[in-house]
């Protein structure tokens, strides 16, 4: 027997309508357990991504005037540029699970609503750079990236709360694109194409 949930979201791309989907399926036999957040010796980990793909989910954190929060990146892949917030994905957890858990740890925003994670796109990753060494030979990952449109009085909760990001910030749309124009370090190729496609930029 299974159990299943859905995560849905609809996106308009050059006037083309897509409906994005994550079917979950959950075997009912399948035992839950505690998994650490890093269950792996670093050697093995290492091995795990030379050989996997990752699954991860980041989150975008947005305002409803579609400001974009970004963190400065203290770790490979990134390192000293803004990206999203979150990270590889437990054992056992859905996709919204993993979202929350993401925003609790790198934000310390515990009070993330459920009913307002959003599917936004599903991209294979391939990274040239890794924060387990050796860092060169890069990893993959399947990410799912979701958005979390924030409202005004939970803004003062979210800030740097773990090593992944120096610093939080927010970005208006024409504050991103004036920094991608402009060729800053900030700004990593990837960063305008996901949130172009999540309609932020």
């Amino acid at each position: 027997m299974v159990g299943e949930s859905t995560v849905e979201e609809t996106s308009d791309c050059l006037g083309v309508s897509v409906d994005i989907v994550v079917h979950e399926l959950v075997e009912n036999g399948f035992a839950a357990r505690d998994v650490p957040e890093f269950g792996l010796p670093e050697t093995d980990y290492g091995k795990a991504l030379d050989h996997l793909v990752q699954a991860n989910v980041d989150v975008i954190v947005h305002t409803a005037e579609q400001n974009v929060l970004l963190g400065y990146r203290q770790e490979l892949p990134l390192r000293g540029m803004l990206w999203a917030f979150g990270g590889r994905m437990k054992l056992g957890e859905s996709v919204t699970d993993a979202a929350g858990r993401a925003l609790a740890r790198e934000l310390g925003f515990k009070n993330a609503d459920p009913a307002r994670f959003a599917l936004d796109n599903i991209y294979n990753v391939i990274w040239g750079s890794r924060s387990i060494p050796p860092e060169e030979r890069g990893f993959q990952t399947l990410l799912i990236l979701m958005r979390y449109e924030c409202t005004e009085p939970e803004i003062p909760n979210l800030n740097a709360a773990d090593e992944t990001h120096e610093w939080v910030r927010w970005y208006t749309p024409a504050q991103i694109r004036e920094l991608h124009v402009t060729g800053s370090w900030l700004i990593h190729p990837f960063l305008p194409v996901v949130l172009k496609n999540a309609g932020l930029l």
